[in-house]
């Protein structure tokens, strides 16, 4: 495990040299029924067709209170984004490897939303989407979901952006999700 975790921050930190923004993402998440967790995701993203279409690659660690059980994400994704008017549609797809104390296993999502700017404040964005995630062998690991997400952006400078965003996960995991992210962009 440890040498997952080496060789996955590696790879994140590599990917980020070759950058056009990297976000840090901060995460408070209630699980239903079941203890809270932490949880960190970096993410570098190269724009491929200018802002049409991005290449990610992100790394996330969850640690769960009372147990410090520990799981480990390394997921690549593209997302494809087009203009619609001031609202812009996108839809974000990867593949992934969870990683935990006892198992690893594949897994993707898919991910439609809607993006808008606030009139009247510049800088200042709305983005809701809705995003499937399942184990590419689902009927032995649990880990299909269906999350709900809002969240609202604020670019404070050309290259530095904040944002908050509430998500609702449902399916093998019953969780609220609070979320707080920085970005640079180069």
């Amino acid at each position: 495990m440890k040498k997952v975790l080496a060789t996955a921050i590696l790879a994140v930190s590599a990917a980020t040299a070759f950058a056009d923004s990297v976000s840090l993402e901060g995460q408070h998440i209630d699980n239903v029924n079941s203890n809270a967790q932490t949880q960190y995701i970096l993410k570098a993203q190269k724009d491929l067709v200018g802002s049409l279409l991005g290449a990610d690659l992100q790394f996330n660690n969850a640690q769960t209170q009372n147990t410090e059980a520990l799981s480990t994400r390394l997921e690549a994704g593209l997302t494809g984004s087009l203009p619609a008017g001031p609202i812009g549609v996108y839809t974000r797809v990867s593949v992934g490897e969870k990683y935990t104390n006892t198992t690893n296993f594949g897994y993707y999502t898919i991910e439609p939303g809607v993006t808008a700017p606030v009139p009247g404040v510049d800088g200042l964005s709305v983005k809701a989407g809705w995003r499937y995630r399942s184990a590419f062998n689902a009927d032995v690991n649990n880990d299909q979901t269906h999350t709900g997400r809002i969240g609202v952006n604020y670019a404070f400078t050309k290259t530095d952006a904040i944002g908050v965003r509430y998500d609702r996960v449902n399916g093998d995991n019953d969780q609220k999700i609070y979320a707080a992210t920085y970005t640079r962009s180069f």
